[in-house]
């Protein structure tokens, strides 16, 4: 293959006329496109940016707000400590007073079968006594002398 020089320049013509021409029709088109594209980036950087910040100020937010929640939590455990601790205190006290009136209750029936006791043995004693006196006497003695006469004995 021989090169000529008429060819070499021929080609550089070529190319100069359509460098020329692509640069008269092409170049706003390309200049336009890569411009809006430009923006484009932009816009999205612009957007990414602020996106970025709200998602930040919305973390802020939440990290406040878990921040108040543990706050109220502790709280709420805390007063449900003490609402725990006044109602079994109530009801230590409930039942120790419960367990006072038992006491009393038990104590008065001690009282009770006490006194009966003594009075079953009084009568006892009194009908041993007033047989024991039959004997020596060797008369019958009624029932009402001898409770008279006992009831007389313990008075005095």
């Amino acid at each position: 293959m021989e090169l000529h020089p008429v060819d070499i320049v021929i080609s550089v013509i070529n190319i100069a006329v359509l460098f020329i021409l692509l640069r008269l029709i092409l170049w706003k088109y390309v200049i336009n496109f890569l411009s809006k594209r430009a923006e484009k980036v932009r816009s999205d950087m612009a957007n990414a940016a602020k996106s970025r910040e709200e998602a930040q100020a919305l973390q802020n937010e939440y990290k406040e707000k878990l921040g108040e929640l543990k706050i109220q939590g502790a709280d709420i455990v805390r007063a449900s400590q003490q609402k725990a601790t006044e109602e079994s205190d109530r009801i230590l006290c409930d039942a120790k007073n419960k367990a006072d009136e038992l006491m009393s209750d038990a104590h008065a029936r001690i009282e009770s079968e006490k006194k009966q006791a003594l009075e079953d043995a009084h009568e006892s004693i009194t009908e041993l006594a007033a047989e024991m006196a039959a004997r020596i006497l060797e008369r019958e003695v009624k029932a009402s002398d001898n409770t008279h006469t006992v009831k007389e004995f313990f008075n005095k």
